[in-house]
């Protein structure tokens, strides 16, 4: 039982090893439409950057954010704030589809249009555009292909170490089975040597 126990233990901690990108998600290189939105407290105008194409951005395969997201509405905020808007809160909305990205951009323009007095501005693309922005680690990014091949890999060593553990478990079996039939024949020998003094 003690055995088992440790067994299951050290298989446990290779699959956490072995695993990683299913617990914290893998970050996949995906072509991604955004906009932006700037609002203000002090301010009754609402700006719109245009919908822009980004071609090197990276999406976490686990929870399907924009891998550093908030720094793409920094990107803005410091751009209106270079055009004198005071303290401007920035949002940024993005999707892997056009048609769902302009979806969104339809229903916060129609917000902004049926509800509040608000003047609509929009930024073209020649005033503002998001620059990219990569992962630190090498190994936080990957293409679609190195994605694929990253998560056979992993599976495939999942399923070595499923063997193994199962190998060591039938080893330790047999070795244990080996050592208890060993210690009833050196008790018999005592036993019979016992007997005879």
């Amino acid at each position: 039982m003690k055995h088992r126990k440790q067994i299951l233990a050290g298989l446990l901690v290779t699959m956490m090893a072995l695993l990683p990108s299913s617990v914290f998600g893998i970050n996949k290189l995906t072509p991604t439409y955004m906009f932006g939105v700037v609002t203000s407290f002090n301010d009754s105008v609402v700006y719109f950057t245009e919908i822009q194409r980004l071609d090197s951005t990276w999406i976490n395969t686990k929870n399907n954010f924009l891998y550093s997201r908030e720094n793409y509405s920094f990107q803005l905020r410091d751009y209106m704030k270079g055009t004198g808007v005071e303290v401007p809160t920035c949002t940024v909305i993005f999707a892997e589809k056009r048609s769902d990205v302009e979806k969104k951009y339809l229903k916060f323009k129609k917000r902004y249009t049926t509800k509040g007095n608000y003047i609509l501005k929009n930024i073209s693309p020649t005033e503002f555009s998001f620059s990219s922005i990569t992962p630190d680690t090498p190994e936080a990014k990957y293409t679609k292909e190195e994605l694929k091949e990253a998560i056979k890999k992993e599976k495939a060593e999942l399923k070595a170490a499923k063997v193994a553990a199962k190998k060591k478990a039938k080893t330790d079996k047999k070795e244990k089975a080996q050592a208890r039939k060993k210690a009833m024949e050196d008790a018999k020998q005592r036993a019979k040597e016992l007997k005879k003094s």
